[in-house]
């Protein structure tokens, strides 16, 4: 039977270090109709304007972001959802990388 050697190693590396764990995307994420639907009262309700930039999206050139990431225990709900340009969207997911990868140190 094969054994993992670059496993044990590792595990040594985290001895004595408190090791904190990120919270969990939602389980129970909005799919298929329902959310094509959410998308389009999302859209609507911000009258097809960029939340980031306030440049007008047309349907198919935007995005739908949670204003709280759920990896900070935002929910998937419409309530926390914002129309977002791609080029606003791509700006605010690098930020929140940084700052995700911030959280792991």
């Amino acid at each position: 039977m094969a054994r993992l050697r670059t496993l044990k190693p590792r595990l040594q590396e985290f001895k004595g270090r408190e090791v904190r764990s990120l919270p969990t995307p939602s389980e129970k994420r909005t799919t298929g109709r329902k959310r094509q639907e959410m998308r389009l009262r999302v859209w609507t309700k911000a009258m097809a304007f960029c939340a980031g930039c306030g440049r007008t999206c047309d349907y198919d050139s935007w995005h739908m972001d949670h204003v709280i990431p759920l990896w900070k225990g935002g929910d998937d709900l419409e309530s926390n959802m914002q129309v977002l340009c791609i080029p606003c969207h791509a700006d605010k997911t690098a930020k929140e990388a940084a700052e995700r990868a911030m959280v792991i140190l």
